[in-house]
């Protein structure tokens, strides 16, 4: 399934979903505001619980009272996506419109009702927000494993249903491995995503965090710090007896990203045109057992 419902609104994500609803990933937009138009309710905004489980777990107060002001001059445009339970409903997605309503004051919320199991709530929410570029790489890199922990999915099945390479998935995955205070930054929209993926490689956690820094302060870029990770690694793996090798050209640093892509995990090529080693990473046994499978071919 590629791309599948990403960009297309929450009437795709509703069909997308609901088994008697058509699963085409070309849906019409009419479609998709039909079945909004069909299936709204005014909801009692008591009666609305968050999901705890939602992925996107920060929400900034300045945007969420903009939203708010907006809402009480021109109202909820776009339903939230509800499940019953019991008396009560269950954020599915929305949560930020929600939250904004209850500044804004509003007593009932459009809302539209649906029985999803807890997968796919869990994928919903995920989804949604990607569509709307709301989660930063933290949280999605939460979502993501506690989708497969919960639901015992793979990479693969996940990168399936977000409509993402599964070695984007690893790739953001291998962001919870970075110190907690270097997640802060990325979660609080100080540090890039592109400074972070490069920091997953720093192993030593006190030099992780203060190149986070100085890529915070704005002393270095992404491929600043790229070039300075790199530097290190060669230093460190290179013996006292030998000297040091020159720096690798762009065609060299493309071979191995065009590996990398290949192969789906991140792939390090130490040395020159004329000798070197290649580095295969993994982080967990089920992925080392996939990258053998598929060098055996």
């Amino acid at each position: 399934m590629s791309q599948k419902g990403l960009g297309t609104g929450l009437g795709a994500l509703i069909s997308m979903f609901d088994e008697e609803a058509p699963k085409s990933p070309m849906m019409k937009k009419s479609l998709a505001q039909a079945e909004i138009a069909n299936g709204v309710e005014e909801i009692d905004i008591s009666l609305i619980d968050n999901n705890i489980n939602q992925p996107r777990k920060y929400f900034d107060p300045v945007q969420l009272q903009e939203l708010a002001d907006s809402i009480v001059v021109n109202g909820v445009f776009q339903p939230i996506l509800v499940n019953k339970v019991g008396a009560r409903y269950l954020i599915v997605a929305g949560e930020r419109r929600w939250r904004a309503s209850k500044l804004a004051g509003l007593a009932k919320i459009p809302a539209i009702v649906r029985n999803y199991s807890n997968r796919q709530i869990a994928e919903i929410a995920i989804i949604e927000n990607l569509q709307r570029e709301d989660l930063n790489d933290m949280d999605l890199a939460r979502g993501i494993k506690k989708l497969m922990d919960d639901h015992m999915l793979t990479q693969e099945k996940v990168a399936t249903v977000l409509g993402k390479s599964r070695s984007s998935i690893a790739n953001t995955l291998r962001l919870l491995n970075l110190p907690s205070e270097v997640q802060a930054l990325v979660e609080h929209g100080q540090l890039s995503a592109g400074h972070a993926k490069c920091l997953v490689a720093v192993s030593d956690a006190e030099k992780c965090k203060q190149l986070a820094r100085d890529s915070v302060s704005g002393r270095l870029s992404v491929r600043e710090l790229e070039d300075i990770i790199q530097s290190a690694r060669e230093t460190r793996l290179t013996p006292p007896s030998l000297s040091r090798p020159k720096p690798q050209g762009a065609d060299m640093r493309r071979v191995a990203l065009d590996l990398g892509q290949a192969l789906g995990t991140k792939v390090t090529i130490q040395g020159t045109d004329r000798s070197g080693r290649i580095v295969i990473e993994y982080y967990e046994m089920r992925e080392l057992e996939r990258l053998i499978a598929k060098l055996k071919g």
